[in-house]
C-alpha cells in the first residue's frame, strides 16, 4: 500500500472508529479524496482494505457504506474475542516480560484516571486505551496468527458503544477491576487463570441493546 493510500486508510478508519462516520453512511471517493488531500486512487485502495477489515460494505453501483452492526454481529464479535483473547492471555501468561507488565499497568492507570466516562470524548479515549491494553496482551502471546485473527475484532467503532448499553461503561469500576485481575494472572504466570479472567471480562462487558437489559 502506498503512503497516500495508508494515509487515506488511517484517516477514514479513525473517523469510523470514533463515530464521525456513522453506520450506513455513504462514503464517496471524491469527497474523501478532498478531505484527506489525496487522489481518488489511494482512497479506493484504502476502501478496499477497510472492506477487508469489515468496517465498510461495497456493492456494485452503490459505492461504499459504513457497515451496520446488528445485535447478532456484536454478540458474535465479543464471543469470538472472548475465546480468542482468552487463549491469547493463556499464551501470554507463560513468559510475559516485566516490561510488558509495566506497560499494561500504565494503561490500566490511564483508564482508571479517566473516571466514569459520560461524554463522547471520554468514551473514545477509554475505548482507545482499552484497545491498546488488549492488543498488548495479544502481542505478548507471541502468536502472529492470533494477532492477525483479532486485528479486525478489537477496535469496535465508537457508535456501536454509544448506541448500546455498554456494560463496561455502565460499570466502569468493575471493568477496571477486571483489568487488574488480568494483570495479576499474567504476573503470576498462571495460564488457566489468565484465560478465565480474560474470557469473563469480555463476556461481562460486551455491549447489549437497551431492550435486552
Amino acid at each position: 500500500m502506498s503512503k497516500a493510500a495508508q494515509r487515506a486508510y488511517t484517516a477514514i478508519r479513525d473517523s469510523i472508529i470514533n463515530g464521525a462516520y456513522a453506520p450506513g453512511m455513504h462514503l464517496t471517493e471524491s469527497e474523501l479524496a478532498e478531505i484527506v488531500g489525496v487522489s481518488r486512487t489511494p482512497v479506493h485502495d484504502a476502501l478496499l482494505r477497510l472492506k477487508a477489515d469489515g468496517l465498510i460494505e461495497m456493492q456494485r453501483n452503490q459505492g461504499a457504506r459504513v457497515k451496520n452492526y446488528s445485535d447478532r454481529d456484536i454478540d458474535e464479535i465479543f464471543e469470538l474475542r472472548a475465546y480468542l483473547e482468552g487463549y491469547g492471555a493463556e499464551l501470554a501468561a507463560h513468559d510475559i516480560s516485566d516490561k510488558d507488565i509495566v506497560i499494561l499497568e500504565k494503561l490500566a492507570d490511564e483508564m482508571e484516571a479517566l473516571g466514569q466516562v459520560a461524554d463522547t470524548a471520554g468514551l473514545y479515549e477509554f475505548s482507545r486505551i482499552n484497545s491498546n491494553f488488549h492488543k498488548k496482551i495479544i502481542e505478548a502471546s507471541g502468536s502472529t496468527l492470533l494477532t492477525s485473527l483479532l486485528s479486525r475484532l478489537i477496535d469496535m467503532p465508537l457508535v456501536v458503544l454509544k448506541e448500546h448499553s455498554w456494560r463496561g461503561r455502565a460499570n466502569q469500576n468493575r471493568s477496571n477491576e477486571q483489568h487488574r485481575n488480568i494483570i495479576d494472572a499474567l504476573k503470576s504466570h498462571d495460564p488457566k487463570w489468565a484465560r478465565s479472567v480474560m474470557y469473563g471480562h469480555l463476556i461481562s462487558t460486551r455491549p447489549r441493546p437497551e431492550s435486552k437489559l
